[in-house]
């Protein structure tokens, strides 16, 4: 005997499927307006990147070519100190204000901080580069545990300096910062075996920040490239 369904079961059912179908279209709809809005905040986010990374890298290169002029001036003046090289005191005057030279490094981590600070890593989905870029940006902490190593040299040539020229400052603007006397370190530091053991230990620190300088601008150029593509896709 053939059994007949009531019409009020089968227009319940077809509203419960209708309602489910609503509902995970509106949530479909609502999931997809959220990943359009995440993908947009994202792209502002790595464009504000561009730029810090962009000065960052622009901050690198000055500390290479700035730091490598203070280990060009410790060379020149150990082997002048121990008679390998004559110069003028004019110019030992400025190899001695070279060899002074130190610099900070001025990183811009205020994007990759708010990310943190908000949650909101998962906005840079690919996550090769959301790893470097954290990585990098790690890295950059070493730069404070260079800069304190070199300067305690620097203070240790100053002290020397001091002791052995009269020594004028100049405006923080100019170059040379000191001027010192030539004739005055010739007379009583050349030759000093301390003078120049620190002097050796400066160029070592100065040529190990140039090189991982060179190391972290490479990374940067590196990043900046996929972060330009990854915001024009």
């Amino acid at each position: 005997m053939e059994v007949h369904k009531p019409k009020f079961v089968k227009g319940f059912f077809l509203e419960i499927i209708v309602i489910v179908i609503g509902i995970s279209l509106a949530i479909g709809a609502e999931r997809w307006v959220e990943h359009a809005r995440e993908t947009k905040e994202a792209k502002r986010v790595m464009t504000r990147m561009i730029a810090e990374l962009a000065r960052d890298s622009s901050d690198l290169e000055f500390n290479i070519k700035y730091v490598y002029r203070a280990a060009i001036a410790d060379s020149l003046l150990t082997e002048w100190s121990q008679g390998k090289l004559e110069l003028e005191d004019d110019s030992i005057g400025v190899y001695a204000n070279n060899s002074l030279l130190t610099t900070y490094f001025a990183s811009n981590t205020a994007e990759v901080e708010a990310l943190k600070g908000s949650g909101k890593l998962h906005l840079i989905e690919n996550e090769e580069m959301l790893s470097k870029l954290l990585k990098h940006y790690d890295r950059y902490a070493d730069f404070e545990i260079y800069r304190k190593w070199v300067e305690g040299f620097a203070m240790e040539l100053m002290d020397l300096y001091k002791r052995n020229s009269s020594l004028t400052a100049l405006p923080f603007s100019q170059e040379p910062i000191f001027k010192m006397n030539g004739a005055e370190l010739n007379k009583r530091l050349r030759g000093n075996q301390f003078f120049e053991n620190t002097l050796q230990q400066k160029k070592m620190a100065d040529l190990f920040i140039v090189s991982r300088t060179k190391v972290a601008l490479k990374r940067a150029t590196v990043l900046l490239s996929e972060l330009r593509q990854e915001v024009a896709n």
